[in-house]
């Protein structure tokens, strides 16, 4: 079981009513170092921190973090889908490392980023259906939010070789493919 993964080290600031139990510290951010990534089955994706203070901080919710204080977004807009499983690996791929992306919001709104790592879910409910298996990508938006959306919430940017129009008919898989299962 790998509930717990260590991510790239991301300087980052957590809102600080996410230190005060929403108590107090809303409009207040705190410098912080994002270096690792716990998954909890329908929970939202959460983070460990540690603080400058030293002080070190697990379970912090996506919603709490962005790269710069900004206003916080709504966490239905933040993240699709809470995390699949307790297994998961976090890893930065290469291919996408910085690359720009919009993200496409619950509400339709696209919204410009830059992608940090993606999340792969395994061994865990809608992970192993065709259709519905989906990663977190982990995107910081140009306003400072750090979201989690799938593959079919991105629309990826490269001016070297990527263009034209998505085409909007397109479906996710929906059969398991094998060569020695049944049919």
């Amino acid at each position: 079981m790998n509930f717990w993964c260590d991510t790239p080290y991301i300087t980052a600031y957590v809102r600080n009513e996410f230190l005060h139990d929403q108590q107090k510290g809303h409009g207040e951010h705190t410098l912080c170092t994002v270096f690792g990534f716990r998954s909890e089955p329908m929970r939202t994706p959460m983070f460990q921190i540690m603080l400058e203070s030293g002080a070190q901080w697990a379970r912090i919710p996506i919603h709490a973090l962005s790269s710069k204080p900004c206003p916080p977004m709504d966490l239905k807009l933040v993240c699709w889908w809470d995390s699949f499983s307790r297994n998961c690996q976090v890893k930065e791929v290469a291919f996408l490392r910085n690359h720009r992306v919009k993200a496409v919001g619950r509400d339709g709104v696209q919204r410009a980023g830059t992608y940090l790592m993606t999340v792969f879910w395994c061994d865990g409910g809608w992970s192993e259906v065709p259709d519905q298996s989906k990663d977190h990508h982990i995107i910081v938006l140009d306003t400072g939010q750090f979201i989690a959306y799938p593959n079919n919430r991105l629309l990826w940017s490269d001016p070297s070789w990527i263009h034209g129009e998505v085409p909007r008919d397109w479906r996710s898989p929906s059969t398991n493919y094998t060569v020695e299962g049944s049919p």
